[in-house]
């Protein structure tokens, strides 16, 4: 075996750190056998090659006549470069070093090191997130809406807004701000408000010619605050349609039932009025009790003494009979 020559004498072969017997070891003993073999091949090779000092090729004289003008200054220029690292490698010595595992090892581990806090730093940072720019969009439109101002600082309508958990808080908080429902009696009020707890689909999408032409009027502002809503939102960069918004937000089909409900005409006379089951009337009007309360605190936020009562006054008359009985079998 070559011990002055073999760059690689002195270090231990792979998989070879003790003595072994069996199929196992003696599989090991025949790959390791031939990767001795492949780098003995590769060792005299570019022992060959150092010693006959072999030039490197001129790529220039190769490809004489292929490249013109500037392609071909810029190939020279690239050939040049080829040709001083060629010369310059040759003077290394470093992969002669019997010690070279270990420091290739410790370059692995230098880099895999390094590319995993590459890796956390990007997962720590805001490019990381999937939604980050849907979130930038977002609060630049609350800052246009003026719910927060340049320093993200909450203001008014922001706190308003905070107040409704129920249904689409931008829609109420412009509702009030605007003053629609100032105007309107408690049980107006209410119906009003169905249109943005109801959310399933109804053949009774038309406002019926037997409502008040208030309420119709405030159901129309609010399709009006709805369609701008969703077009500002559209200016900011969100993926929405207006009327998509509009439509998804805003349905009445139970605007009659509830109206009718809040004047104390019973249960069963209401059922007529639609094709919606009973049971989804029930759970309407159940969270209209909730959203009455909750734009009662928007009053007091904004300090609207007007609306705080006839907000309380709205929860008051729908909540009675069967709808808020504790069970539907006890009479």
């Amino acid at each position: 075996r070559r011990t002055d020559d073999d760059p690689f004498a002195g270090m231990m072969a792979r998989g070879k750190k003790g003595g072994g017997s069996g199929p196992q070891t003696a599989g090991a003993s025949s790959e390791q056998s031939q990767i001795d073999q492949v780098m003995g091949y590769l060792v005299d090779a570019e022992t060959l090659e150092a010693k006959s000092s072999l030039g490197v090729m001129d790529l220039t004289e190769c490809t004489k006549g292929i490249s013109q003008g500037s392609d071909m200054f810029e190939f020279r220029s690239a050939c040049n470069r080829v040709e001083g690292l060629t010369s310059t490698l040759r003077l290394f010595q470093s992969h002669h070093h019997p010690s070279i595992e270990r420091h290739y090892a410790a370059i692995k581990r230098k880099e895999t090191l390094k590319a995993t806090v590459d890796t956390l730093r990007h997962l720590l940072s805001n490019e990381s997130l999937a939604l980050f720019p849907d979130f930038l969009q977002r609060k630049a439109l609350l800052q246009t809406l003026g719910y927060v101002d340049s320093n993200d600082a909450v203001q008014v309508k922001g706190r308003v807004a905070c107040e409704v958990n129920t249904c689409e808080e931008l829609i109420v908080t412009e509702m009030v701000f605007e003053g629609v429902l100032n105007d309107l009696e408690p049980a107006e009020i209410v119906a009003a408000l169905s249109a943005l707890i109801f959310q399933e689909k109804s053949a009774d999408s038309e406002l019926d010619s037997e409502l008040p032409d208030s309420l119709v009027l405030c159901c129309e502002k609010m399709r009006n605050i709805a369609i701008n809503l969703g077009e500002m939102q559209r200016d900011h960069g969100l993926q929405i349609d207006p009327k998509d918004y509009c439509a998804n937000s805003l349905k009445f089909g139970l605007v009659h039932v509830v109206f009718e409900w809040a004047l104390g005409v019973p249960f069963s006379n209401i059922c007529e009025l639609t094709l919606v089951q009973e049971g989804s009337i029930v759970r309407c009007i159940t969270r209209l009790d909730e959203l009455c309360r909750e734009v009662r605190n928007c009053a007091r936020v904004v300090g609207n003494p007007t609306l705080y009562r006839k907000a309380e006054t709205a929860s008051v008359a729908i909540k009675r009979d069967i709808v808020f009985a504790s069970s539907l079998y006890i009479s």
